[in-house]
């Protein structure tokens, strides 16, 4: 009988274990996660590939607003190249972007 509950007890035991050593692992995750995507993040914003798509989206934007037709169209524009401009370090772009960005009033 003794073996018996201490074999039980041992498995008992090693579940218990098993799941303390799962729950740090999760809390381990929990804390380090953000912290590591917010620098993959940094880093993703500071590429060179990141910085020529943006910069090829925000043209694309400027040739859509010059090419609109309404008002209506242009302001619809204007409202979402804000927004990427806003994301953007203006540092990083070419004088008629910022030229662009200025005339719609983001900076």
């Amino acid at each position: 009988m003794k073996t018996v509950l201490a074999t039980i007890g041992c498995i008992v035991g090693f579940a218990a274990l098993v799941f303390f050593v799962n729950a740090v692992a999760f809390g381990n995750y929990v804390f380090w996660a953000p912290k590591m995507e917010g620098a993959r993040r940094d880093v993703m914003i500071q590429s060179r590939a990141y910085g020529e798509a943006e910069v090829r989206r925000l043209y694309d934007m400027q040739h859509q607003y010059v090419t609109a037709t309404t008002d209506a169209e242009k302001n619809i524009i204007a409202a979402m190249a804000r927004h990427e401009f806003s994301v953007f370090d203006k540092g990083r772009l070419p004088p008629d972007l910022l030229t662009f960005a200025n005339s719609i009033g983001v900076y």
